[in-house]
């Protein structure tokens, strides 16, 4: 697999706490949704710890089953705080320019979760508009209309936060299907919302990139500068447990079923003390494992070289029925399916 990004997707604890804090305030019962996500509320006090990507998007599904909002993930993204992105927020806050945070932001988007891929590029040249950039992101995970809509929505809201700037972006345009009511899209971005597009991204006039930004120091941006690099160097070596185990199981897969014991033997620790950190984070092994066969599926499903056969041996499974029954159980979709639906977001 070229990328494995998108199977050891992980969020911070700090980024978690924004979604929690926005629940609780709409008196959601947020204690019973990390019951019923297995996740351990004592997590909750080491900010510096992250969790399963995954879990974080159910958290998010939940919360709309639960409250009735359906767009939830605007609200969330409304209410952002500069300490929900932890080490970045206070990074891009002591940049000189718009055009340094953004930069900065696209650099160090893991330290918050890294849920997707972002970038900032000039935009074609359209016919009596100003130059315009794009301030995109694209989703390594399976398309959520929740989370889309939120990092968007956070990404406006922290944007004016910093820049002291009211100005609306140009367009804004999402991959997902437009909702049956997009009221809300229009009172947040105040400018025409796209949807059905070949990316999701804030497009807004280049020159705002020059915008000065008033808390700039640079002697405070050269220390986060350095905190970030280590923080960033830290989590593409997979240092926690649970990317461990994921990487473990990614390169064992074709190999058969591993087991709790043999991942474990291979971490040096007890199957026991693997499942209780696993436990920590929000998942048995059964559920990393499951997971972890879903993403990789997921992945080897968007290259078309790839048969059904061949990708079931990759994640596993002894045959292609089997692939296509579990498949059906995690997306409601049989493989087939699911490819066409790929060809529709691209065309």
């Amino acid at each position: 697999m070229d990328n494995l990004a998108a199977l050891t997707s992980s969020v911070s604890v700090a980024y978690l706490q924004g979604l929690l804090d926005y629940l609780e305030r709409q008196g959601q019962p947020v204690d019973k949704l990390l019951v019923q996500l297995k996740l351990n509320p004592q997590i909750l006090s080491q900010r510096d710890q992250r969790i399963d990507a995954q879990l974080y998007v159910q958290l998010l599904e939940l919360g709309v089953s639960t409250s009735g909002d359906e767009c939830l993930g605007l609200h969330v993204g409304e209410s952002v705080r500069p300490g929900y992105y932890g080490v970045l927020g206070y990074l891009i806050m002591s940049c000189a320019t718009l055009a340094d945070a953004l930069h900065r932001q696209a650099r160090y988007a893991s330290l918050v979760g890294n849920l997707g891929h972002v970038d900032l590029a000039d935009e074609p040249p359209r016919a009596g508009v100003e130059a315009q950039v794009a301030h995109s992101w694209q989703p390594l995970l399976q398309p959520s209309r929740q989370l889309s809509e939120e990092t968007l929505a956070g990404w406006m809201t922290f944007g004016h936060w910093i820049s002291g700037l009211q100005i609306p972006p140009t367009e804004v345009r999402f991959q997902h299907r437009a909702p049956a009511d997009t009221r809300e899209h229009q009172r947040i971005f105040r400018c025409p919302v796209l949807f059905e597009q070949a990316d999701n991204a804030l497009v807004f006039p280049k020159r705002l990139l020059n915008t000065p930004l008033s808390q700039a120091d640079v002697q405070v941006r050269s220390m986060f500068d350095a905190y970030a690099d280590r923080l960033l160097t830290e989590i593409k070596q997979g240092n926690s447990v649970l990317d461990q185990a994921r990487l473990l199981l990614v390169q064992q897969l074709s190999q058969g079923t591993p087991e709790l014991a043999q991942i474990a033997e291979q971490m040096a620790m007890s199957p026991r003390t693997l499942q209780r950190r696993l436990n920590d984070a929000g998942l048995s092994f059964n559920q990393l494992l499951e997971q972890t066969r879903k993403h990789m599926v997921l992945q080897y499903l968007a290259d078309p070289e790839l048969g059904l056969g061949e990708i079931a041996y990759l994640v596993g499974f002894s045959e292609a029925g089997s692939l296509a029954r579990a498949f059906r159980r995690w997306t409601g979709q049989s493989p087939h399916e699911y490819r066409a639906s790929l060809s529709f977001s691209l065309d």
